[in-house]
């Protein structure tokens, strides 16, 4: 190799390193043609942007054709890895960058060969271009293939603290049946495994969305996430899609952001967004995640809610059970002293439950109480708070209600029984004994409760002895009467129609 081709090979370089601008935009071009999915990597896709790159690539490259050429490959090669690393996050293959390295390569080969000319000493300076050239491409591939090694290094271990998350999230939700402490565990591990620094659960009640937890955030900035937050700081621009039932969004405005619908069984129970104000591209992965703890705190939810529901209510009739009711009647007398409302208190007892299970067995007279309930349930109003207080007998809260207001309830009832036991669609005839009483001044529930027992024991006692007179009366052949007579009608039951 002669010094000849050297110092030419270097008056080339400079030539061409000065004189960029036309190679990058030509580059650039060829770029977009071979290997389209590269523009991914500028905003807007835009191959000005690419051609700005490739002027300032190619610059280096010619410079580097100099044997004492002063380009800081090392930083380069830094850059390229880091480069390789964003291209590897948005899905583009290692394929096709190294094929745009190639069309720059080429670019290189073909500019010199052009300037060379017709030049005695081609041949010598385009083995020391190819040798020099290669040397630096095959550094540049190596950084390529070093950031997607990064990149998928990275992924790996993000998967495994999703899936150490996960666990934790499901073992801690497994555990716990209180809200509160399910919407902390799942905020609080999302927030640790995606390394977001705010975050709100909300859960439903009725038809609204109640906020239960929040992590990181100042009072009012959770309402910026929610249905009813202030307009134009946060847009969606991506749902996720894959096999979980909650829906996931990524949220993009003054907060990076991903929400979270806590869906199961078609029901929505809450919500979920985790959060920071950082700059940060969530990938799919990112979204998965999040729709994978939603759906398990949204399965959570529901069994924290069953368990609830359980705990309140009769196993039987599904009315709320004795403590429930207890928690309700209470509720509603200090209410009616609050506010100086009116409550009624209504109490039913089964008259033939014990005859029924002896005749008939258990399962008849528990069908026998679930009728009762049912038929109590659809007569009362949904502000009134209906429970089963023990084996035979109930309740009814009536705020806002008084004596004649829970007789027309019990008359109703009596009516919907009677019908059912004339047309035989009960295994056995139904009865029940009532006692009401309403809320004065200065009594408690428990007083409350006494008066209405003891207008209970005299209503049974009348029915039992308005029955055994009826069984007591002889049979007589029937006998015109000479005179017609006014009885009192009797509804069902033996009680005159001034009872219900």
């Amino acid at each position: 190799m002669t010094q000849r081709a050297s110092d030419l090979l270097g008056e080339v370089a400079d030539r061409l390193s000065s004189d960029a601008a036309e190679s990058g935009i030509v580059a650039a071009e060829a770029v977009r043609a071979i290997e389209p999915e590269l523009l991914h990597g500028y905003k807007d896709e835009s191959l000005d942007e690419l051609a700005k790159m490739s002027v300032t690539f190619l610059q280096a490259l010619f410079r580097s054709l100099r044997l004492d050429s002063k380009v800081p490959w090392p930083e380069y090669y830094t850059q390229a890895r880091e480069f390789a690393r964003r291209y590897a996050e948005k899905g583009v293959p290692l394929e096709s960058l190294m094929e745009g390295l190639a069309v720059f390569r080429r670019t290189v080969v073909a500019r010199v060969i052009e300037a060379l000319g017709e030049s005695p000493y081609a041949d010598e300076v385009m083995l020391l271009a190819q040798s020099r050239l290669g040397d630096v491409i095959e550094h540049l591939n190596s950084s390529f293939i070093r950031g997607y090694l990064d990149y998928t290094e990275s992924k790996h271990r993000a998967r495994q603290t999703e899936l150490h998350g996960l666990y934790h999230i499901a073992s801690a939700l497994g555990r716990s049946l209180d809200v509160n402490e399910i919407a902390e565990v799942g905020l609080r591990e999302t927030l640790k495994v995606l390394g977001l620094q705010a975050g709100a659960v909300w859960v439903r009640e009725g038809a609204r969305l109640k906020l239960a937890k929040t992590i990181g955030m100042q009072p009012g900035e959770e309402e910026e996430f929610s249905e009813t937050g202030r307009s134009g700081l946060s847009r969606v621009v991506e749902v996720a899609s894959g096999s979980a039932e909650s829906r996931v969004d990524r949220i993009a405005g003054e907060w990076s952001a991903i929400r979270a619908e806590l869906r199961t069984k078609g029901v929505l129970l809450g919500a979920m967004t985790v959060a920071t104000r950082l700059p940060r591209t969530f990938e799919s992965s990112d979204l998965e995640f999040v729709a994978a703890v939603a759906d398990q705190i949204a399965v959570a939810l529901d069994r924290a809610r069953q368990h609830t529901k359980e705990a309140r209510t009769d196993y039987l009739t599904g009315l709320a059970n004795r403590p429930e009711f207890e928690r309700a009647i209470d509720r509603a007398v200090a209410s009616a002293d609050r506010h100086k409302r009116r409550l009624a208190l209504m109490m039913i007892d089964l008259d033939n439950l014990k005859e029924i299970n002896d005749t008939y067995g258990h399962h008849v007279g528990d069908e026998a109480i679930r009728v009762l309930a049912a038929e109590l349930q659809r007569a009362v109003r949904a502000t009134d708070t209906s429970g089963r207080l023990g084996g035979d007998e109930f309740g009814v809260a009536m705020p806002d209600a008084d004596e004649r207001d829970a007789r027309e309830v019990g008359i109703r009832v009596r009516e919907a029984l009677e019908h059912l036991n004339r047309t035989a669609k009960l295994p056995v005839p139904v009865e029940f004994s009532i006692g009401i009483t309403a809320w004065r001044q200065g009594l408690d529930w428990q007083a409350m409760y006494q008066s209405a027992d003891k207008a209970l024991y005299v209503d049974k006692r009348r029915r039992h002895s308005a029955r055994k007179r009826l069984s007591d009366t002889p049979t007589k052949p029937p006998t015109p009467a000479k005179h017609p007579t006014t009885r009192p009608h009797l509804i069902p039951g033996g009680d005159s129609g001034e009872d219900c």
